[in-house]
């Protein structure tokens, strides 16, 4: 019973986010990481220069996580800082601006060349010396993440939450109008005004595998998580990456209220994906979701 309290609390504060609000999150004028951090600079291989924060964890050999954020977000928006934050506790955290976004340079593409950036951020860590490293990847930041591991990057364990499973399918009516906005020259000029997020032009958009495609060249434990009421990609999508996965995969449906992306960040899901990291990485398997929403 507290656990569906929490949930449905979590809807609540969501719906009474106003717009103006949701408008200084993604202008990064309000949030921030609580937990001690310094921001890093990343290159990527083909070119664009990157913004990060380094969390450091709890002692020195702790593991290290990738926390690559979804569309129209970025590293210090709320529920991302808080999200790096309470891993923090766990292991230590590299949390991406993707190409386009925040404080990076560059135009977002949508998952193709965000791949760089997953990858540079990958190589950071491990030539800092980290030797057990992980990605979580939150809906684009996920598919870039599927992305850069079927071209071959190593890690050792891989999460992605609210992750489509095909690309081009316009299923919901969320996505229908964020397509929209894409497709349209002038909707994409005043989305960038308001929100700051520089979006590359369809015509300048390159085709790149379904992420379930990719996703059946990842053969390190792969843990799926997505709503039962995701707005932009019904549940089916996670069945189908979590079917499709080459590697161990757990798949975790999470109950009504968690929603897509950012939205089902809470402190119990922060707490819940960092244990289930120290299993990975202990016993080399996610664990099933404990409680209501396994």
């Amino acid at each position: 019973m507290r656990h569906v309290h929490q949930q449905q609390l979590a809807v609540q504060q969501r719906r009474q986010r106003s717009q103006l609000r949701r408008l200084l999150e993604v202008r990064g004028l309000v949030g921030g990481h609580r937990a001690p951090h310094r921001t890093v600079r990343l290159r990527t291989a083909d070119g664009v220069r990157l913004a990060a924060s380094y969390l450091p964890g709890p002692d020195a050999h702790a593991p290290a996580v990738v926390l690559v954020h979804g569309f129209a977000a970025h590293r210090r928006k709320p529920a991302y800082a808080l999200l790096a934050d309470i891993l923090a506790g766990w292991v230590h955290v590299l949390s991406l601006d993707l190409r386009g976004h925040g404080r990076s340079e560059g135009l977002c593409t949508l998952g193709d060349l965000e791949r760089f950036d997953v990858a540079a951020a990958i190589e950071r860590l491990r030539h800092a010396g980290h030797r057990r490293v992980a990605v979580v990847g939150i809906s684009m930041g996920a598919t870039s993440l599927l992305h850069a591991l079927a071209d071959g990057c190593d890690v050792d364990a891989a999460v992605i939450v609210s992750a489509p499973a095909r690309l081009g399918e316009i299923e919901t009516d969320a996505l229908a109008g964020l397509d929209d906005v894409w497709r349209t020259w002038w909707r994409r000029g005043a989305f960038r005004l308001l929100s700051g997020v520089r979006l590359v032009a369809p015509d300048a958009w390159r085709p790149f595998p379904h992420p379930h495609e990719l996703a059946a060249k990842v053969d390190v434990p792969l843990l799926v998580v997505h709503g039962r009421d995701d707005h932009f990609f019904p549940p089916h999508h996670a069945e189908t990456l979590h079917a499709a996965a080459a590697g161990p995969a757990t798949l975790w449906l999470e109950p009504a209220g968690f929603g897509h992306a950012e939205d089902g960040i809470t402190p119990a899901f922060a707490a819940a994906l960092a244990q289930a990291l120290h299993a990975v990485f202990d016993r080399g398997q996610f664990p099933a979701r404990p409680g209501p929403g396994s």
